[in-house]
């Protein structure tokens, strides 16, 4: 996921660069635009990761839950960098 989203990123960042004639201001804009979009996506996966985390935990499998619970906090910590 983290693959295409850095795909989507530069391409579109690529873009930008040809459809602004060079202006380094736009292109910084939409650079910024882009990783602060990552980083949202970045926590809505966090969201759903937490969420597949409680339905383990209320299956009883306690290990799995753990675990996804690690991976949202991790994903959140790198939404949070962007």
């Amino acid at each position: 996921m983290k693959k295409i989203i850095a795909t989507a990123a530069i391409a579109t960042f690529a873009l930008s660069l040809a459809a602004c004639d060079g202006a380094k201001e736009d292109a910084g804009e939409q650079a910024d635009d882009v990783t602060e979009a990552q980083g949202e996506v970045l926590d809505a996966q966090s969201g759903v990761t937490e969420a597949q985390a409680d339905l383990a935990e209320e299956k009883g499998d306690e290990a799995t839950a753990e675990q996804l619970e690690d991976k949202a906090d991790m994903q959140e910590d790198a939404a949070d960098e962007m």
